[in-house]
């Protein structure tokens, strides 16, 4: 990021910025709000390429956060992305007014089952061509707030408000150590992948 600190508008920034990335995106509520899950001053919002410009911006920032830790490979999400047969939704965790967790689920078509030995033992396997099925592309938790549980909300969440069973998930690969950590927990026997 450049930075003239006798700019204004670059110390705006550079505050901004700063505060997004030890704080979390500034998310207060909107009423354009679809809530999935709220306990508390913690929410879970629903968006996706139907939802207002406000709600697909402020998604974005988020990915933009997750995305300077994580180093995607091509940014998590584009709030300007047309719709296409994905149906991507983004499950985003609020606690207050900030947005410290991220969830991104689309549908896929290319899967094949692991077993944690298979997954361990590196062996590769074709995938088979199938109707859509929902993926968990991408998780993110702002890490001040790790280890509190808040991923698994997220993807529990998002497998009740998509109407479909845990099992019926599929994860995109690689993971992280700690989204390896998550998907273990919650995956005993095995796992679908999509591509």
């Amino acid at each position: 990021m450049r930075y003239a600190k006798e700019s204004l508008e670059d110390r705006r920034l550079h505050r901004t910025y700063h505060d997004e990335i030890v704080n979390g995106v500034l998310a207060r509520p909107l009423k354009s709000d679809k809530i999935a899950w709220r306990q508390g001053e913690n929410r879970i919002i629903v968006v996706d390429v139907a939802s207002p410009k406000v709600q697909r911006t402020r998604t974005a920032k988020v990915g933009r956060v997750a995305n300077q830790e994580m180093h995607y490979d091509f940014g998590v999400y584009d709030e300007d992305e047309p719709p296409d047969d994905r149906g991507i939704h983004l499950f985003v965790y609020c606690s207050s007014d900030r947005a410290i967790g991220l969830s991104i689920l689309e549908r896929r078509t290319g899967v094949c089952h692991y077993t944690w030995e298979e997954f361990d033992n590196h062996v590769e396997k074709a995938l088979e061509e199938q109707n859509p099925i929902w993926s968990l592309g991408f998780t993110w938790v702002h890490k001040k707030h790790r280890r509190r549980g808040i991923a698994k909300i997220l993807l529990l969440e998002a497998v009740r408000y998509l109407g479909v069973q845990m099992d019926d998930i599929c994860l995109y690969t690689p993971f992280s150590a700690d989204g390896e950590a998550l998907i273990r927990s919650m995956f005993r026997e095995g796992f679908l992948i999509a591509k």
